[in-house]
């Protein structure tokens, strides 16, 4: 076998010298006898491979246990692995020709392996997730505006695997893309950093919250409508990586949850058809009682971080909760944040003619409490009552939770809103500047805005008259309606109508996929810190051939092509009260708004617009079903803020 261990000379004489002299000396002798023993014909290198993989175990063994983080640590990587095993065999698959049909159930395959890992690349490596399944949608790269971004990932492959004509081509570069990104995954030298205990828990909750918002609708599953056996992923992983840390967890914690945790599995085993499948009753019997069970589990641990500035309170039971939002991460910095006071003084100036130019309008003449803090009209009048102005009036109902303001998205605060508003030439033709005077001169603002402001010198200033209106519209909060108060379990009064509508909303109708749960509006799940924009197409009249309305949206301000009829997703919250809809008031209901998405949108109804954001599919919706979905959206009026 030649001798393969090292003198001792070459060590030197010290004690560790002599240990390793001695170490070396056992192996060899060892390797030999096991070599004859067992009548081996092998290389001597290959001996001393078998035995340090022996040695390894063994030390494997009594090594220090691992904590439950690097338990997670290690299920992740494993888990990547797998997924990577899995796309190189799709992309075999691919390269040897198999039938389209043998591809798509690669592909299954494959997204199931993602949803083992997706719960934690969303929490720890956002922009990534959008590469490996993101929107089959060009985007614009906001720090670069002039620059789009193309679309990869699974949704992309989906969409080239179930076109009419397959595109083969377009498949094997994504596999190509997603091995490169994922291996960037594993080596990713900030990982060390993720798997702490907070972080893990608080990616356990967003799967959780991410399954309700996106998963359950189809968000990424649009074409194939494979959200379902997705789901199991999800909660398989959430489920293992929770339970890593069963030592530090009571039993009366975890006997119950793993029985809730096996009849959420069998639930979606025995309801697998997306179309049919009752969302309301499994977010209520199932990913509720499971969100709070995590809530409650990391508050045990003390694995959660109150801390951070994020748009969901980690304290929360779940999606639902009455607490959910942190209304802090919406605010401006401590100086300026809403109080009493300076909520009481911005619905006085709120409703006062003097920020207006010619002392004849304020917000309140346009933002009606009764018509949802809308005003009822397609397009309101110019200050002078000459012209139309060029949209309709948004509601103010939980404007302060969205991250970007007016319908084109220009500005992100709401200070900036107002300020913009009142300067508007056709809107109020006034001027904060000059406001300043007149509410100094009035003893009654004076003494009001001493009372909200009482650490500014001056205390009657431009921002101080913009922030308190804005505390005024953040207090306008609606999200304790009838529907809410169902999903807390605070009322059992909720008719086979109604939950039909909301299982078509997020469901067949799609409505859920851009209108997001909880708060229904383009406030970006999991993560809940991007409002969206969408392109619809919408018509300049109501009617089944029908022209683009020739407003250009977001690109008016952004200039970029690709922005061009773009419109922020608004919030769908007191939707019964603000009619008409749509930037420009086309539609007079709610049910020719709901027409107008069963057609396809404005491509369904011959517009030709390539950039269209809303799928141009017709969802095949009967009245009965329109009539349904009208009923759920009338169970979110909620305007008991306003009082």
């Amino acid at each position: 076998m030649g001798n393969l261990t090292p003198s001792l000379p070459q060590y030197g004489h010290s004690f560790t010298s002599v240990l390793s002299y001695c170490f070396w000396r056992c192996i060899h002798y060892l390797g030999r006898m096991l070599a004859v023993y067992l009548d081996f014909d092998m290389r001597p290198k290959q001996i001393l491979v078998i035995l340090f993989f022996s040695f390894g175990v063994v030390i494997a063994a009594f090594r220090k246990s691992q904590t439950p983080a690097e338990k997670t640590a290690a299920y992740y990587d494993l888990h990547l692995t797998k997924l990577l095993t899995s796309i190189h065999q799709f992309a075999q698959a691919q390269q040897s020709g198999q039938p389209i049909d043998a591809l798509k159930q690669q592909y299954f395959q494959s997204r199931n392996h993602y949803k083992r890992v997706e719960l934690f690349i969303d929490a720890f490596a956002p922009f990534t997730a959008r590469t490996l399944n993101g929107p089959d949608l060009l985007r614009i790269d906001e720090e670069n505006p002039g620059d789009s971004i193309k679309p990869h990932g699974f949704q992309v492959i989906e969409a080239a695997l179930w076109a009419a004509k397959p595109d083969l081509k377009k498949v094997e570069a994504e596999l190509t893309l997603l091995t490169a990104t994922i291996q960037k995954l594993r080596t990713d030298a900030d990982r060390k950093y993720y798997f702490t205990d907070d972080k893990i828990w608080t990616a356990l909750r967003l799967g959780a919250y991410r399954v309700v918002s996106l998963g359950i609708t189809g968000f990424d599953a649009p074409i194939s409508l494979h959200a379902l056996p997705e789901t199991r992923s999800v909660f398989a992983t959430i489920n293992t990586v929770a339970f890593f840390y069963k030592q530090q967890l009571p039993d009366s914690a975890q006997i119950p949850a793993r029985l809730l945790f096996d009849k959420t599995d069998q639930y979606l085993i025995t309801h697998s058809a997306f179309n049919a499948f009752d969302r309301l009753y499994f977010i209520k019997t199932f990913v509720n009682p499971i969100s709070s069970w995590l809530t409650q589990s990391a508050l045990q641990l003390g694995a959660i971080n109150t801390n951070e500035r994020a748009p969901l309170n980690p304290l929360a039971k779940h999606l639902f909760a009455a607490d959910i939002i942190n209304r802090d991460f919406f605010e401006p910095n401590g100086n300026y944040k809403t109080t009493p006071e300076r909520t009481a003084l911005g619905k006085k100036l709120f409703y006062d003619n003097i920020l207006s130019g010619d002392g004849t309008r304020s917000c309140g003449s346009c933002h009606i409490p009764s018509k949802g803090f809308a005003d009822g009209l397609p397009k309101p009048m110019d200050i002078t009552g000459a012209k139309l102005l060029l949209r309709n009036t948004p509601t103010l109902w939980n404007a302060a939770w969205q991250t970007k303001q007016f319908y084109d998205s220009r500005t992100d605060k709401l200070e900036n809103q107002l300020s913009a508003v009142v300067h508007n030439t056709d809107e109020m033709k006034g001027s904060l500047r000059e406001s300043v005077g007149k509410l100094e001169k009035d003893t009654g603002y004076a003494s009001q805005f001493a009372r909200a402001y009482p650490s500014s010198k001056p205390t009657i200033t431009e921002y101080n008259i913009a922030n308190a209106i804005s505390c005024y519209v953040r207090s306008l909060i609606s999200f304790n309606s009838r529907f809410d108060r169902y999903m807390r379990g605070q009322t059992d009064s909720f008719t086979i109508a109604e939950r039909a509508g909301f299982n078509l909303f997020m469901g067949k109708a799609k409505c859920g996929t851009c209108h997001y749960a909880p708060l229904f509006n383009g406030l970006t799940p999991p993560l809940y810190q991007e409002t969206e924009s969408e392109i619809l197409a919408v018509p300049s009249t109501n009617g089944k051939i029908a022209e683009l309305d020739k407003d250009p949206g977001k690109a008016a301000f952004t200039k970029v092509n690709l922005h061009k009829y773009a419109f922020k997703t608004p919030s769908l919250r007191n939707i019964a009260l603000t009619a008409p809809y749509m930037h420009n008031g086309v539609f007079a209901t709610l049910k020719e708004t709901i027409e107008f998405y069963n057609d396809g949108g404005g491509t369904g109804r011959g517009i030709d617009l390539p950039t269209q954001t809303l799928p141009n599919e017709k969802l095949h919706l009967s009245k009965n079903e329109i009539n349904q979905l009208i009923a759920f959206l009338e169970t979110i009026t909620d305007t008991s803020a306003a009082q």
